[in-house]
């Protein structure tokens, strides 16, 4: 009988000192997976945000300086007057429409649209203050311009963006 209560004593230690090893359950496991697939799947949203909005940035201040330059172009025509060169304000309301390939609108505005790779830039030439007598028909009774750009394309999430930016321009008296 002693030998049959070895072997049960001996049994129940095996047991406990299973019972006591340290280790991971399986649902331990299993939630710390979990959290770390959260945490994974987070940090690929926040890089895939970074790289939008990175392209975004890259492209607003493209259509910017698309922007900006097409406005300025069109001011250098404009103030050619006083060194006695080919263009000036009378350039600008009479042959650069049809040279710029304008479209008449009515008789106080013209307008073109061309495209640049990704950017649609529409730009508008219009008589300033609107509802005057000035008409493009009698150019030289205008005496001020509004420039008008837009740029637009659609970002990579297929929403359309634009900026637009706009300049009076004067016709300037020279005294002599």
């Amino acid at each position: 009988m002693e030998l049959k209560m070895k072997n049960v004593t001996t049994k129940n230690k095996f047991l406990q000192t299973v019972r006591n090893q340290e280790g991971f359950t399986l649902m331990e496991v299993m939630v710390s997976m979990v959290v770390m697939a959260v945490g994974i799947f987070g940090l690929i949203h926040a890089a895939d945000s970074v790289i939008f909005y990175q392209k975004n940035s890259g492209l607003v201040t493209a259509a910017t300086l698309k922007t900006t330059n097409k406005i300025e172009e069109i001011k250098r025509f404009s103030a050619n007057e006083p060194t006695g060169g080919a263009y000036g304000f009378n350039y600008l309301v009479t042959d650069y429409l049809t040279d710029a390939s304008l479209t008449k609108v009515n008789d106080y505005k013209y307008s073109k649209s061309e495209t640049d790779g990704d950017f649609t830039i529409t730009t508008v030439l219009e008589v300033y203050p609107s509802g005057g007598d000035e008409t493009f028909d009698d150019p030289t009774s205008i005496h001020m311009l509004e420039v008008e750009v837009n740029t637009a394309w659609t970002d990579s999430r297929g929403q359309a963006k634009e900026v637009e930016m706009a300049s009076v321009i004067h016709r300037r008296q020279f005294i002599e």
